[in-house]
Order: structure tokens, then C-alpha cells, then sequence
């Protein structure tokens, strides 16, 4: 399977997570925000992706600090509670 690029999976997530933000205030249940962090998480937990001018550096420490980013989204998503 081709891998994502970047532009198009921070599109994604974005979308994911605006729409999770939305039906959240539109259902009053803060538990849609949550998910839509983790998701966006998820999405570079899963396939870490970045900018064409960050290729030069060393692939195997983005690779890590994106995984490291998106762990960080999902704790984000797990500790915290909206109220709407």
C-alpha cells in the first residue's frame, strides 16, 4: 500500500478532527472531541509522515519524534474532557 503524503494526511486528520469537533458541539457530547484526537494521533502513529524539507535530515529520528507527536495527540485525547 502507497503510503500518504504529508500534505494529504494532515488534510485527513484535520478534517477528521473538525468533524469530530463539530459533531460534538452539535450532539453536546464532549466524548467526539476526544476521539477525534486520538484519531488524529492514530493517523501519525501508524504512518509517520513528513514535509519534503525536512527529508534531508536523519529519516529514522523523524520517524521517531512524529511517532512520539502523535503518541502525545492520543494522550492528549485520553486525559482530557471536554464539556460542551
Amino acid at each position: 500500500m502507497k503510503k500518504l503524503s504529508f500534505a494529504a494526511q494532515m488534510k485527513a486528520a484535520l478534517g477528521i478532527l473538525v468533524l469530530c469537533m463539530i459533531l460534538s458541539l452539535v450532539t453536546k457530547q464532549g466524548i467526539f472531541t476526544n476521539i477525534g484526537w486520538i484519531t488524529y494521533g492514530l493517523f501519525f502513529l501508524i504512518n509517520p509522515v513528513w514535509p519534503k524539507m525536512w527529508d534531508y535530515r536523519d529519516h529514522r529520528m523523524l520517524e521517531r519524534s512524529i511517532r512520539i507527536a502523535g503518541g502525545l495527540a492520543i494522550i492528549i485525547g485520553l486525559i482530557t474532557r471536554h464539556y460542551i
